[in-house]
């Protein structure tokens, strides 16, 4: 059976001389594997294809064992990436992050979306937030149904707007007013309004707007270890040596 479909390369390796693998992802299929026979070699069926962060239109032969790509065409390379090693950082982290996620079916159209716009965002201009990858993680985790609201205490259902802070605990994944909060087991991390907003922002946005986000360091502290901590117990990812690997 034959099929086409727009995909974005997650990885590329070669085997044999002139073949290559191809890890894609697409909004309908998620993540699967197919071979370019002669993939290494082919200008005419693989011109410019075949590079990790490549949006590719494939034409695909599906077999009972394996998937063989028969042609590809460039959607979108993504180019500004690779001459930007700062820019090109981000986008491997948050390539990494999604793939030790391992987004379940339902989840893979949402998550396809968000990493086209990432990339998009990433290429273009103003220039990525420093944060850029965090508030990926932090969208990704929303998106995915893992991070909980944070527009009200758990308990009472106070606004956050109408808190001077909170206190979020890591464990049962609950927001709760100062009122509210019993210090007891776990792990708990007290937020500023500010903290709280910012991941609303995030949140509600795309990222393109991302870059316009502009967070004190307190903030950006606080932000950034509350997305450790909950990815951490939540999903069991940890950043190490360069990578995120399973606790």
């Amino acid at each position: 059976m034959e099929f086409s479909e727009k995909a974005l390369v997650l990885r590329v390796g070669r085997f044999r001389e002139i073949d290559a693998w191809v890890r894609l992802f697409s909004p309908a299929r998620g993540v699967y594997t197919a071979f370019a026979f002669g993939g290494c070699r082919s200008r005419r069926r693989f011109c410019g294809c075949l590079d990790v962060f490549n949006h590719v239109h494939f034409k695909v032969k599906s077999g009972r064992i394996y998937n063989t790509l028969l042609e590809g065409r460039l959607v979108n390379g993504h180019g500004r990436l690779r001459a930007d090693p700062g820019r090109l950082g981000m986008a491997v982290n948050c390539l990494k992050f999604f793939e030790a996620m391992e987004v379940s079916p339902p989840g893979a159209k949402a998550a396809h979306d968000m990493l086209l716009e990432s990339l998009a965002a990433l290429s273009d201009e103003p220039a990525p937030h420093r944060l850029f990858p965090v508030f990926f993680r932090a969208r990704m985790a929303c998106d995915q149904g893992f991070f909980p609201s944070l527009s009200a205490c758990r308990a009472c259902g106070a606004a956050w707007a109408d808190l001077s802070g909170a206190v979020f605990h890591v464990e049962e994944g609950r927001l709760l007013c100062p009122a509210c909060h019993v210090p007891g087991r776990g792990t708990f991390l007290h937020l500023g309004r500010e903290t709280v907003a910012l991941l609303e922002a995030v949140r509600g946005t795309g990222p393109a707007m991302w870059s316009a986000l502009d967070p004190s360091p307190a903030a950006a502290g606080e932000f950034s270890r509350l997305l450790d901590r909950f990815v951490a117990y939540h999903l069991g990812l940890s950043w190490e040596h360069g990578t995120f690997v399973k606790n």
